[in-house]
């Protein structure tokens, strides 16, 4: 059986024709641009079993990027696993924020809270000359992974097990800078099938979707501080109202992130 005819099989039943290059990738270690070019090339054989159930995982509404055991992001690729939130695209222009704001205030010190994979903590400490960049997470398997990400890049970031900043508290009033991209989906929304292999305590947050950012606002006294929050399409009202910040709009046009800014007030 050629790589085309395999192809052809699953992408009549709907899986895109580039997932189906990845995969067969995955297993033949090969890159999508080498099955483009053998297409017509035998598969081994001893390859067909593994990338079958490979397409069957996919195409039953597991993970691309669980498979892959990668995702890009911000032009950068980091390890990916299951047990560990995969980043989206919108998160992206949490960077942008967060760099606008260390240019014009020269910042040094940044906490991320909620690493998940790292790829927002370690993005920072690469796009930002002289910071130092402190990572928390209630996941030990998402800081080992992190903390994985971070040597594949040498990134200048420490990052510890705990919930909030409390694993940072002795260095929090050098903080200048808290990002984060928290659980922010209602218990009772329906989501795509591939969000129900993602962790659950990454995506959910209490009834309305906002218990993270109350407790967070709540615990610490953030003056003299900036954070910059990802969140939900529909809380931006809310969340202008609790922290007297403002909201960004995602590429899309949609609320996406929250920004306080109490850099100066001391």
């Amino acid at each position: 059986m050629t790589f085309s005819e395999i192809i052809k099989i699953y992408t009549e039943k709907g899986l895109p024709e580039r997932e189906a290059l990845l995969l067969i990738g995955k297993v033949i270690k090969q890159k999508k641009e080498y099955i483009i070019a053998h297409r017509y090339d035998e598969c081994p054989k001893e390859y067909l079993e593994y990338i079958f159930e490979l397409f069957e995982k996919r195409f039953n509404g597991y993970p691309l990027q669980y498979i892959l055991g990668e995702v890009e992001f911000y032009g950068r690729m980091f390890y990916i696993e299951e047990g560990v939130l995969i980043p989206r695209w919108e998160t992206e222009g949490l960077i942008d924020i967060c760099k606008e704001y260390v240019r014009r205030y020269d910042l040094k010190n940044i906490i991320d809270i909620g690493v998940g994979s790292g790829v927002i903590a370690i993005t920072i400490a690469l796009e930002c000359n002289n910071v130092r960049v402190y990572g928390t997470d209630i996941s030990e398997k998402a800081i080992a992974l992190s903390q994985r990400n971070a040597n594949r890049y040498g990134a200048n970031c420490t990052f510890k097990c705990g919930e909030f900043a409390e694993p940072f508290l002795d260095l929090f009033d050098t903080i200048q800078l808290i990002v984060s991209n928290p659980p922010y989906v209602r218990t009772d929304a329906k989501l795509q099938k591939e969000l129900n292999y993602e962790p659950r305590e990454a995506l959910f947050s209490g009834e309305d979707g906002l218990n993270f950012y109350r407790e967070l606002f709540k615990r610490y006294n953030l003056e003299g501080k900036i954070v910059v929050m990802e969140i939900g399409d529909d809380q931006g009202e809310y969340l202008k109202n609790l922290t007297g910040g403002h909201i960004l709009k995602d590429l899309s046009g949609k609320d996406r992130y929250l920004v306080v800014d109490k850099f100066w007030v001391v």
